[in-house]
């Protein structure tokens, strides 16, 4: 009976601490007590707690506390197990202060998830060593150095001759630029007609519009002055599409053209003009005599090579 007694006085002491939830833990690591000025140093904090019962808040640490320096905070890392889970969290510091100095006591929060109450927990402290370099203690005389001039090349030849090579590949590339352009024809006049079958065709059909009607007549007359230009520039991979009457008279006056051929020429060019801004309405022979004068015009071209490139 007393045996029973006194087990049963055991339980009721032991059983509370039993039955009651596993209290959080905190845990510091240190991985060096002694620094350099400037060198740095970890701690580390691993905090665990039953599954599902805490939520953790690691320390909330200012950029610079006394006599340390914070260099980097990694992020919380929780590590789940089957019956404790843990959160840590590594805190990189450095001093530049010497001497022997203790690290912050800072604190971790646990949160429980089904009751009310808060626990708090403070990581544990270190003192930390902070000191100089040693001195050289091997007393061995080291010879100064002399003072070496600083030789300070001059680039100037370098770079005027550089300059000179540089406008040379320009400007040729420029000059290649350029006769290329010249010698290629125009987009807008590749064809595959020669210059003078593409006239011929275009004269011809020239020819079947109505000369009884105002609106084919300056149509006519139009198309008659655009046909001769078009060939001009074909044949002189040069545009003159945009050229006025005066401007086309000019260029076959500088290019050879005979002067009665030119006079001819320019007496239907005219007419065109006068169609077109005049409101002129030339017969039908007056227009007929138009088209032949442009056509020998572009023959005569075609036979003497006038205007060859």
């Amino acid at each position: 009976m007393f045996l029973l007694r006194n087990l049963f006085f055991i339980a009721a002491c032991f059983l509370p601490a039993f039955c009651k939830p596993q209290a959080p833990v905190v845990k510091t690591y240190l991985d060096k007590d002694q620094i350099l000025i400037g060198e740095q140093f970890n701690i580390k904090i691993d905090a665990s707690f039953k599954p599902g019962a805490y939520k953790v808040t690691m320390p909330v640490i200012p950029d610079s506390i006394a006599h340390f320096e914070v260099v980097e905070r990694s992020k919380p890392d929780t590590v789940s197990g089957e019956v404790t889970n843990s959160v840590q969290q590594i805190i990189t510091f450095t001093s530049f202060d010497s001497g022997k100095w203790i690290t912050p006591s800072l604190f971790v929060t646990f949160d429980p998830i089904k009751a009310d109450t808060t626990i708090t927990v403070l990581i544990d402290s270190f003192p930390i060593n902070v000191s100089y370099s040693p001195p050289d203690s091997t007393n061995q005389l080291r010879d100064i150095k002399p003072i070496r001039e600083v030789i300070i090349k001059d680039y100037f030849w370098y770079y005027l001759i550089g300059g000179a090579l540089l406008a040379m590949v320009i400007g040729w590339l420029v000059y290649r630029f350029v006769k290329t352009r010249k010698k290629r024809s125009p987009d807008e006049f590749v064809s595959a007609l020669s210059p003078l079958e593409e006239a011929m065709q275009a004269l011809s059909k020239l020819k079947e519009l109505n000369l009884q009607s105002g609106v084919e007549i300056k149509q006519y007359h139009i198309q008659l002055s655009e046909i001769f230009k078009r060939y001009l520039s074909r044949f002189h991979n040069k545009n003159l599409m945009n050229k006025t009457t005066g401007d086309v008279l000019i260029h076959l006056t500088e290019n050879g053209f005979v002067s009665d051929r030119l006079s001819k020429i320019a007496v239907s060019l005219r007419t065109g003009d006068a169609v077109k801004f005049a409101k002129y309405l030339p017969g039908t022979a007056e227009s007929d005599q138009c088209l032949g004068e442009v056509k020998e015009a572009i023959h005569f071209i075609e036979n003497t090579k006038t205007l060859n490139p």
